[in-house]
């Protein structure tokens, strides 16, 4: 192990100095949130002491993750403007659209809510609700493998390292400096982490403009390559064959993205309501910028031709688009920009597992528990999930499944679809529908989402979870409605004719 790391440090000294530079910058201000981390409440959602800035960032951060710096660029490669279409103006328009409906409505219903299934008990007066919607939470584990892969491959193919050291060294970074620091370390750290990736993103984008040339020859280039990489659509293609699949999925994947536990929560982060539009600017124009980055894609297809694995694609062109130093700060920014994803994953389903699940209220409480060491057993549990996330993440990771940017998007996308129904009527309607009906509705959209997926009608997810929540939204209203109670009608003080009438 130590040859491996000798002879990888003197083939990459640049890239790795930076690297240790990123790491004890990274643990310093880890040391930092857990100086600040004192209760479960402080690991959860970080005292919702933090400014827009800060907040904002960490969203941005988040929502732009492995998958837009690396696996995402994939499918540009792989589909051509097709894709670069689907992910940019429908899926910003989604977020967008999802950040202006939800985030002021679930701050304002959930201001004393540390996760989001205490949000959702609270909202519909339900604790089996609160326990339900935090066993759906562990279906991120999808996509806490998609990042340590997307990280381990960059690392492997610009650094030096075999792919399972560094898988290893993504997992016990990212894993170690969250179980001690929460959300402070989270937010802390994403905050350096997108300032990096904003920069980073830019330079990207200009090396990948350059490198594609003038837009009519590239044009020509791409459809001497495959003509149908230059259109609206691939019909050949699993996931852009019609306008449906390009337009309108990645725009209600990107509305319902808002919900997920890691990201809508973030608006309680706030110590101020009236930051929300800040908050909301400053994560959404990050998102913007940092997907500028899926234009390498293009410029992969150009380079490469279409002979590469779409996974591949990213980290292949990065290794080779830049001069030895610049190349090692994009692969430094890269990792950050995984890592800064994956933390707020950890940060979320560990507080949820942990405080909703592990260390439940009622469970707490038939344990024999006190309660006032309930917050202190929620923290414990919580980092408890973080190492055995940990343990799970790497295992998987090792040998990953194909196509790892579908796999990753089958445990979020059927989250997003169970839960979105829930949180939408939650913030919308003055009277939600019942807990039954929300139970019913999130089954329904599982079961359309995952048995359309695994019955081989689609790999297309997107496609799967879209019609998923055309299902689940209906159902969770007819099965919870709920009619309005009937007002008592006025009591009216009798005329004294009328108290004549009576007596006679």
């Amino acid at each position: 192990m130590i040859a491996t790391f000798a002879a990888a440090l003197e083939a990459h000294p640049l890239a790795w100095s930076l690297f240790g530079v990123y790491l004890a910058i990274t643990f310093w201000l880890a040391y930092l949130g857990h100086k600040r981390t004192k209760s479960f409440e402080d690991f959860a959602v970080g005292g919702r002491s933090m400014g827009p800035g800060l907040a904002g960032m960490t969203l941005g951060a988040c929502l732009a993750s492995t998958a837009t710096f690396v696996i995402n660029p994939g499918f540009v490669y792989a589909y051509g403007l097709p894709a670069l279409l689907a992910f940019t103006l429908p899926l910003f328009a989604g977020v967008f659209v999802g950040l202006a409906v939800l985030g002021h409505g679930f701050r304002e219903h959930g201001k004393q809510a540390t996760t989001l299934p205490v949000w959702i008990g609270q909202r519909y007066g339900n604790q089996g609700l609160r326990a339900w919607f935090a066993s759906l939470c562990l279906l991120h584990v999808f996509y806490v493998v998609l990042i340590v892969v997307g990280a381990a491959l960059v690392m492997s193919n610009t650094m030096g390292l075999p792919y399972s050291t560094s898988v290893g060294l993504v997992v016990c970074v990212v894993f170690s400096y969250v179980f001690f620091g929460g959300t402070y370390a989270h937010a802390y750290t994403n905050t350096a982490q997108g300032a990096v990736m904003l920069v980073v993103a830019a330079l990207i984008f200009v090396y990948a403009l350059g490198d594609i040339g003038a837009p009519g020859a590239a044009i020509d280039a791409l459809a001497a390559q495959d003509p149908q990489l230059t259109g609206a659509v691939h019909t050949e293609s699993p996931f852009y064959r019609n306008l449906f699949e390009v337009l309108v999925c990645p725009f209600v994947v990107g509305f319902a993205l808002v919900a997920q536990p890691h990201l809508l929560l973030k608006t309680l982060y706030l110590k101020r309501t009236r930051d929300l539009l800040a908050f909301g600017v400053t994560g959404f124009g990050c998102f913007v910028v940092f997907s500028l980055v899926l234009f390498a894609g293009l410029a992969a297809r150009l380079e490469f031709g279409g002979e590469l694995a779409q996974d591949v694609a990213m980290s292949r062109w990065l290794a080779s688009a830049f001069p030895a130093g610049l190349g090692a700060v994009v692969s430094v920014a890269i990792l950050a920009a995984a890592m800064s994803t994956l933390d707020g994953l950890l940060v979320a389903v560990s507080a949820i597992v942990g405080g909703d699940l592990i260390a439940h209220p009622t469970l707490m409480k038939r344990a024999g528990v006190p309660a006032e060491r309930h917050n202190a057993g929620a923290l414990w549990a919580g980092r408890a999930t973080i190492a055995v996330l940990g343990v799970i993440a790497w295992v998987v990771a090792l040998d990953p499944p194909g196509l790892i940017g579908i796999f990753g998007t089958i445990g979020t996308y059927g989250l997003l679809v169970a839960s979105l129904p829930a949180v939408l009527f939650g913030v919308a309607l003055r009277r939600p529908p019942s807990a039954r009906g929300v139970v019913f509705g999130s089954v329904a959209g599982l079961a359309v989402h995952l048995g359309l997926y695994y019955g081989g009608w689609t790999i297309n997810t997107g496609l799967t979870a879209t019609l998923a929540l055309f299902v689940a939204l209906p159902v969770t209203l007819i099965v919870g409605w709920r009619p309005a109670p009937r007002e008592a009608a006025p009591t009216v003080d009798p005329t004294p004719s009328q108290r004549l009438v009576a007596v006679g």
